[in-house]
């Protein structure tokens, strides 16, 4: 039988690795092809996300899976790497069955073809809290991350942040744009609207209280900053996504 010219059906045509990721419960595995769709995913991917089996995922998009806080954060990644840029060893907050959000170390690289041209990625994600692994970036910030995901509603207070790990405000800044590849204000940011989507899909408390409990001074302020993370208003995610996601 004469082998396949096509890159993808190439990479494809060997499921050791999917095997083998299919034996780690903590580490979630998977390929996109160049379009975003996935092509393989392990079965720590579908518990996660409480999927049924991989007929459910194969074929589609992020934006098709996952509501616009989750799925935005996927293809943003998706285009650096396939640009040919990795992302290494990076600290996030990722969807949990129970609908909270765990620590994960996520990597994320381009699968090449034979003539050196990218025709994939494919990424591994491992829960931080069920892992043994040693985290340099997280044991280092760790006190900062941990202050932040609990009190991400409170004013920000660089300098309390900075003397919980020995840093000068300035010191803390870089250390954690390097760690996070973003500051510690977007970080708080983001965290703040990644609870608000929570609330909008799971709840029927008015925005307001959603935006002052996240928060935010204001309405105005909160719908502004949503506006520009997820193009949408916050009354318009909610009605997009109340009711019809389990995330």
């Amino acid at each position: 039988m004469a082998r396949s010219t096509d890159p993808l059906a190439s990479l494809l045509a060997d499921d050791h690795g999917e095997s083998l990721f299919d034996a780690l419960d903590d580490v979630q595995f998977w390929i996109k092809d160049r379009a975003g769709r996935y092509l393989r995913v392990n079965r720590a991917l579908l518990r996660n996300y409480g999927f049924a089996d991989a007929a459910a995922v194969v074929g589609k998009r992020d934006d098709e899976l996952f509501p616009p806080h989750l799925a935005q954060q996927y293809q943003g990644d998706d285009r650096q790497v396939l640009a040919g840029r990795p992302l290494r060893d990076r600290v996030e907050l990722v969807a949990r069955p129970d609908r909270t959000a765990g620590w994960h170390l996520t990597n994320k690289v381009p699968l090449r073809g034979r003539d050196g041209r990218v025709v994939a990625t494919a990424g591994i994600t491992r829960d931080i809290d069920a892992s043994a692994v040693a985290l340099a970036p997280f044991d280092r910030l760790g006190p900062v991350v941990e202050h932040l995901r609990r009190h991400y509603h409170l004013p920000l207070d660089k300098r309390r942040l900075a003397r919980f790990v020995g840093r000068s405000v300035r010191s803390l800044e870089r250390a954690f744009a390097s760690a996070f590849g973003t500051s510690v204000l977007q970080y708080q940011r983001k965290l703040r609207l990644h609870h608000a989507c929570r609330s909008l899909v799971d709840g029927a408390q008015p925005i307001t209280a959603i935006a002052l409990a996240v928060g935010y001074g204001d309405h105005s302020h909160f719908t502004r900053d949503f506006r520009r993370a997820f193009a949408m208003s916050p009354r318009a995610y909610r009605r997009r996504w109340a009711r019809t996601v389990e995330l």
